[in-house]
C-alpha cells in the first residue's frame, strides 16, 4: 500500500520548468546522500497493481529533480522541477500548487521515501580498480606521494589508497557520489572533491589549484 500510494502521488504532479538554483561547490551542499540517479524496479510487473516497470528519479544539488516513469506498454511520463529537503523531509514540487511531501532517509546508495527504498546506479562505468601512471600537484610533491590506487565500487563505497618511494602507505575508507565532472570522496574526518574525465580505461582526476593531477589506468 505505501508503494501505492508513492507511485500515486508522483502521477499527480504538475510540474513546470523554472530556472534552478546555483549549488556548483558539492561539498557545501547540505544533504549529499541525496544527490543522484535513484531508481525503484517493479520485480512483477504483470502480477503488480501499478502500471509500472521502473522509476529512476533524478536529484541534483542546484535542487532541481526530474522524474521519468516507463509503464508497462514501455511510453515514458515524465516530470520536472525544484525540491527541498532537509534531515528527513523531502518537498518535490515547489513550483506547484500541491508540492508533494515525504518522510525519508538516505544513506550513500538507498533512499527511502514513505517507506519505498530506491536503489542509486552509476551512470557511467566509473566503478572499477584504478591505479596511478602519472601523479604531479603541489600536494603530491609535499607527502612525496609515488603511487596512488583507488578502488570505485558500485555501491558508492571507496578504497583510496597512497604509498612513496619508502614503502609507507596511507589508506581512507569511506562512500562517495558523483554530479557531472564531480567526484567527492567522504570518509571520516574528512573529504576531497575532484573533477574527474573518464575516457575507455583511463580516469583522470584533478583536484583545485594545482593540488593534485593523476591519470589513472583501470587495472579491473
Amino acid at each position: 500500500m505505501r508503494l501505492i500510494g508513492l507511485i500515486s502521488l508522483i502521477l499527480s504532479f504538475s510540474i513546470y520548468a523554472e530556472t534552478s538554483r546555483d549549488n556548483s561547490d558539492l561539498t557545501q551542499f547540505d544533504q549529499p546522500f541525496l544527490l543522484g540517479d535513484w531508481y525503484l524496479v517493479n520485480p512483477n510487473p504483470e502480477e503488480s497493481q501499478e502500471n509500472f516497470l521502473a522509476i529512476k528519479l533524478t536529484l541534483d544539488s542546484n535542487y532541481s529533480f526530474n522524474i521519468d516513469i516507463q509503464k508497462r506498454d514501455y511510453s515514458v511520463d515524465h516530470w520536472e522541477g525544484l525540491y527541498t529537503a532537509n534531515d528527513d523531509t523531502l518537498i518535490l514540487g515547489l513550483n506547484t500548487s500541491e508540492p508533494q511531501i515525504y518522510e525519508y532517509s538516505a544513506n550513500h546508495n538507498l533512499l527511502n521515501l514513505n517507506g519505498v527504498v530506491f536503489t542509486k546506479a552509476l551512470s557511467n562505468s566509473l566503478a572499477g580498480m584504478w591505479s596511478s601512471a602519472h601523479l604531479t600537484g603541489d600536494d603530491v610533491s609535499a607527502s612525496d606521494v609515488h603511487q596512488l590506487d583507488l578502488i570505485l565500487q558500485p555501491d558508492f563505497v571507496f578504497m583510496f589508497r597512497v604509498s612513496n618511494d619508502d614503502g609507507d602507505e596511507a589508506v581512507h575508507k569511506g562512500v562517495y557520489y558523483t554530479e557531472g565532472e564531480h567526484l567527492v570522496l567522504l570518509y571520516e574526518n574528512g573529504e576531497h572533491e575532484t573533477k574527474y574525465t573518464l575516457n575507455s580505461d583511463t580516469l583522470t582526476l584533478e583536484m583545485e589549484q594545482g593540488a593534485m593531477y593523476a591519470v589513472l589506468n583501470r587495472i579491473r
